[in-house]
C-alpha cells in the first residue's frame, strides 16, 4: 500500500485534537512553575557555548567540579529547549514545555491506539488510558527536571513503537530509541523489543537460513543508537575527560547518602524497589483528606489498574514475548539504582518501560473493548486525577 494512503488511514485530525486537549489539561492541572528547571539553565549554557552552569540557583541538583556546575542526566531535553530558551532566556517555562511534550505524546498514543483497534470509540478509550490513566499525566503536569525527562523519553519510545506497528523503517525506529536513550539512559535496554518485532524484515527465512539475514536492516536500526552513544561519550568527555557517565558519582556528598552504600548501581538494591513498584498502597487517615498517598510512590497496579490486563496478552504471540524482552532488562536496570525515585506519585522509574507495558495492556484487552475494560480505564483515570489534585493541594505525605 502506498505510504500516502497508509498515512491517510490514520486518524490524524482526531489525534491532533486529542493531543491539544491533553497538553492543555496537563498545563492547567498544576499551573505552577517548577523550581527544578535544570534543562532551561542547561539550554542557556549551550547557547553560550558551555556545558556547565555559572552561578546556578542553589535548589538545583547538580554535580560540581571546581567552579563548574553540571546537570547530571543526558542533555537531549535541553537540546530540544534551545529555540524556546533562545527567545525567552532562563525565564522559559519548563513546566509549559513538559505539558507540550505530554501533548505530543498523547497525539502519538492516539495513533498507536489506532494501530491496535479498528473502532474509533476503542481508539479513544485506549488513548485516554495512555494520556490520563498513567502517572505520565502527573509527570507532564509537574514538569520538573526528572519528570520532563520521563515524558520526553516516553514520547521518543512511543514514536519508535508507532513506526514499529506501521512501516517499520529501521532508521526511524532507531532514532526514537536513540532519543529516548539520550534522555533516560536505561531506555536503551528496550531495544530487544524492537529487534524482535521487526524479525520478518531482517530474518525473513529464520535464523537457520543465516545467509538470507538482512544485516543492512539491522545496521540501519542500530546506527542512530550507536551515534547517540558516541555523542554521549563525547559529551561526558567534554565535561569530565572520561566517556563514562560519572556525573552522579561526582555529585557532592553522594557517597555519604545511605541509599548508595554499595555504589550508584547494585543488584542488592532491587528489593527496596519492590515496595513502590508492587506493594505501596494508599494511606487512610482519620482526618481530611482521609485517603492520601506517600511521596515514596504507589504501586503501578494502583495508579493504573488497567495495566493488569497486560497479563492477558496472548502467550502465543511474538509481540508478547518481545514486549517482555524489552521490559525485563529495563526494569532490572532501573531497580538496581540506589534511589527508588524519591518524591513521586507512583513509581516513576517504571515509566522507562511504560510504552511497552501499555502495548501489552492494549494487546491483553483484545479490542473490541468490553465494559470491564472501559471500567478499568475509567478507574485508572480517576486514580491519576486524584494524584494530580492531591499534589496541587499538597496533601501527599512523606
Amino acid at each position: 500500500m502506498d505510504l500516502a494512503v497508509r498515512l491517510k488511514r490514520l486518524p490524524w485530525a482526531s489525534a491532533v485534537g486529542f493531543g491539544l486537549v491533553a497538553a492543555l489539561a496537563y498545563h492547567v492541572s498544576i499551573p505552577l512553575e517548577t523550581a527544578a528547571n535544570q534543562y532551561v539553565h542547561l539550554a542557556d549554557a549551550f547557547l553560550s557555548g558551555r556545558t556547565y552552569l555559572v552561578d546556578p540557583p542553589p535548589y538545583l541538583e547538580l554535580t560540581r567540579v571546581g567552579d563548574h556546575h553540571y546537570v547530571i542526566p543526558p542533555p537531549l531535553p535541553a537540546v530540544l529547549l534551545l529555540p524556546y530558551v533562545a527567545v525567552a532566556g532562563t525565564g522559559a517555562s519548563q513546566a509549559l514545555a513538559a505539558a507540550a511534550a505530554g501533548g505530543l505524546n498523547a497525539l502519538v498514543s492516539f495513533l498507536i491506539a489506532a494501530r491496535m483497534a479498528e473502532r474509533r470509540a476503542d481508539q479513544m478509550w485506549l488513548a485516554i488510558l495512555c494520556a490520563f490513566g498513567t502517572i505520565v499525566w502527573h509527570l507532564a503536569a509537574v514538569g520538573s527536571m526528572w519528570f520532563i525527562a520521563h515524558v520526553i523519553a516516553t514520547l521518543a519510545l512511543n514514536l519508535a513503537l508507532l513506526e514499529t506497528l506501521g512501516q517499520r523503517r529501521p532508521v526511524l525506529i532507531g532514532l526514537g530509541i536513540a532519543a529516548a536513550f539520550w534522555t533516560r539512559l536505561p531506555t536503551l535496554l528496550t531495544l530487544p523489543f524492537f529487534v524482535l518485532m521487526t524479525w520478518d524484515r531482517w530474518a525473513p527465512d529464520g535464523l537457520r537460513q543465516w545467509r538470507t539475514i538482512r544485516l543492512g536492516y539491522l545496521n540501519a536500526l542500530v546506527a542512530p543508537i550507536a551515534a547517540a552513544v558516541v555523542l554521549n561519550f563525547g559529551y561526558n568527555w567534554l565535561r569530565f575527560e572520561t566517556i563514562a557517565d560519572v556525573a552522579y558519582r561526582l555529585r557532592n556528598n553522594a557517597s555519604l547518602e545511605p541509599w548508595f552504600a554499595r555504589g550508584l548501581m547494585h543488584l542488592s538494591y532491587i528489593p527496596r524497589h519492590l515496595h513502590p513498584l508492587m506493594l505501596a498502597t494508599p494511606i487512610v487517615t482519620a482526618t481530611a483528606p482521609w485517603v492520601t498517598w506517600s511521596l515514596g510512590g504507589l504501586a503501578i497496579w494502583v495508579t493504573t489498574p488497567a495495566i493488569l490486563f497486560g497479563l492477558r496478552a496472548p502467550l502465543d504471540a511474538l509481540s508478547t514475548w518481545a514486549a517482555w524482552a524489552g521490559i525485563l532488562p529495563t526494569a532490572l536496570a532501573v531497580m538496581s539504582h540506589g534511589s527508588t525515585g524519591m518524591e513521586q506519585f507512583g513509581y516513576r522509574f517504571a515509566v522507562d518501560f511504560y510504552p511497552l507495558l501499555l502495548f501489552l495492556t492494549m494487546s491483553g484487552m483484545r479490542a473490541p473493548l468490553r465494559p470491564v475494560h472501559r471500567v478499568a480505564i475509567a478507574a485508572s483515570v480517576l486514580v491519576n486525577l486524584w494524584g494530580v489534585v492531591w499534589t496541587r493541594m499538597g496533601w501527599a505525605v512523606l
